[in-house]
């Protein structure tokens, strides 16, 4: 999986997806495929139109594109194609030979500028690959690596992928496990046997999660790495540590079979709150 995907369509945010993609594919010595996809046009349209048109200046998007990059990143290895293809569907097909995708968070104007795009937001939940979605260039380049760590399982994937990223960028990662659910429900029971057995269960979920953390710490000896637990939710806490983050990770929802994931509320959240964020699948189905 030698390959870094990046998905543009001319827009300032694909614009900055694009050279952080290059700036990864640079460091870990992988070629970038720069990919502008566009969903042909079916059926009777008022106004006529002709696909070599549309191609070509598709094109020409891509050329300008590419010609950028390369002035950036002189030594960077790239190839650029247009697909006649529904963009999210094109970009989920290529994340399944894929190393990485990286996409904008949208391609829309400033009045929408508070949503995220229906394309990241799909390419992000069915990705085969981490799939990294920019907000903004403004990021602090040797900040952490912020990762959320679920209570349940722990999110190993999304743990896994954020050391190995700090590896990478030559920075440090700063997990958070938040309890917010557990913490809430805890504030309106009465001083009993049942509030004793809640704060029980929130210490043994504390207890199993750092113990998780310090045995991935094994596996990465070279990677300082702290440890937060939190009654915050999750999506204000990663938030708040993105303003000096260089990159948050989360977890994508686990689901049994591909079609029947959904992106969790904690990514859809967070998704919206920091600049540059991967979802990484929680289970391989490649």
């Amino acid at each position: 999986m030698g390959v870094i995907v990046a998905g543009t369509d001319g827009s300032q945010q694909a614009q900055y997806a694009a050279e952080l993609a290059a700036e990864e594919a640079l460091r870990r010595d992988l070629e970038l495929n720069l990919v502008y996809a566009f969903a042909p046009i079916y059926g009777r349209v008022e106004v006529s139109y002709s696909q070599d048109a549309i191609m070509d200046n598709c094109k020409q998007i891509l050329d300008i594109e590419e010609e950028r990059l390369r002035k950036l990143y002189p030594e960077l290895k790239m190839t650029t194609e247009v697909v006649v293809n529904d963009p999210a569907l094109a970009l989920i097909d290529k994340s399944a030979e894929a190393d990485t995708v990286y996409l904008g968070a949208r391609g829309l104007g400033a009045i929408r500028r508070m949503f995220l795009g229906s394309v990241s937001r799909k390419v992000a939940t069915y990705s085969q690959c981490p799939c990294i979605v920019v907000q903004d260039r403004l990021l602090n380049p040797d900040g952490p690596v912020v990762v959320g760590m679920a209570p349940d399982d722990g999110a190993p994937r999304a743990v896994e992928y954020a050391m190995k990223a700090a590896q990478s960028r030559n920075t440090s990662v700063h997990v958070i496990q938040a309890q917010q659910h557990a913490a809430a429900n805890v504030a309106f029971l009465e001083d009993n046997a049942l509030r004793g057995l809640v704060e029980q269960g929130m210490a043994n979920v504390a207890e199993e999660t750092r113990h998780a953390f310090e045995e991935m710490l094994k596996r990465y000896p070279d990677v300082q790495a702290t440890f937060e637990m939190t009654s915050e939710h999750a999506v204000d806490a990663l938030a708040a540590a993105a303003d000096n983050a260089s990159l948050v990770v989360v977890g994508s929802q686990a689901a049994a079979m591909p079609a029947l994931r959904i992106l969790g509320s904690v990514a859809a959240g967070i998704l919206q709150a920091a600049p540059v964020v991967a979802v990484v699948p929680t289970t391989d189905f490649r």
